[in-house]
């Protein structure tokens, strides 16, 4: 029986569960895994420890034996192509976008049905008027993002009745990064730059992605530290700055 059950256990294996190949699948593990990914692009990562990671998961979607070895010659024709995939360059692309630094900001989240959307950013953009600047207005799946000066928000404040039980995060920081029609259309770049904080210890509260330009909120404290960060990769480290 003992004998019988290792047979059909090796028959399992060498009977092909799916269309899936070993070089395939192998593709699809290390493009999924994000981390794998960029230490493969960077060509750090050791590739026969690579393969012993994901022999069983190979092995199990392909229903083919595949030995450290087959996997170490995948994963390295995969490393290879990855070679001639031309990277963003940021330094490029970026060049010429504006950015600017506000400070004293409060995010302000209005919670409500879909069915009161249009009514509330319509009373908020009459509000407008009354403010030094038009505030920024994201209406979301379940609410809606108001990003303006504290000032502002104070001013309009007691006159409107909806922002009396909306959530304010006080003592923020707005960074607006205005795109170069080049950067408008390179896929990556807000990526790269939400990605660039990070790294460098900036956490992100809020960040609104459009077609030419990029607004993140940051906490009051990171706001010096992300502007600089991300005009050293826009301007360079010897542009005057533009705050408020």
């Amino acid at each position: 029986m003992l004998h019988d059950d290792n047979r059909r256990r090796r028959l399992s294996l060498s009977i092909p569960k799916s269309a899936v190949s070993v070089p395939e699948e192998v593709r699809q593990i290390l493009t999924r895994n994000y981390a794998v990914y960029q230490c493969l692009k960077m060509k750090i990562i050791n590739f026969h420890s690579l393969a012993e990671l994901i022999q069983a998961r190979v092995q199990e979607v392909t229903g083919r034996k595949a030995s450290v070895n087959t996997l170490v010659v995948a994963i390295k024709r995969f490393s290879d192509s990855l070679s001639d995939i031309k990277s963003l360059d940021t330094s490029r692309v970026l060049r010429g976008a504006r950015i600017s630094l506000s400070s004293d900001i409060v995010d302000v989240t209005i919670k409500a049905p879909r069915t009161q959307f249009s009514s509330i950013v319509k009373e908020l953009s009459e509000a407008a008027s009354e403010l030094s600047e038009f505030p920024h207005i994201f209406p979301l799946a379940n609410s809606i993002k108001m990003i303006l000066p504290a000032a502002d928000y104070d001013l309009i404040r007691p006159k409107r009745g909806r922002l009396g039980v909306a959530v304010t995060q006080p003592n923020v920081a707005k960074l607006t990064l205005s795109l170069s029609s080049s950067a408008e259309i390179t896929p990556g770049v807000a990526s790269y730059v939400t990605e660039l904080l990070y790294r460098n210890g900036v956490n992100i509260l809020d960040a609104f992605l459009g077609y030419g330009d990029i607004i993140i909120v940051v906490d009051d404290r990171d706001g010096a530290l992300a502007y600089d960060i991300l005009r050293k990769e826009t301007h360079g480290s010897d542009h005057p700055s533009e705050s408020s």
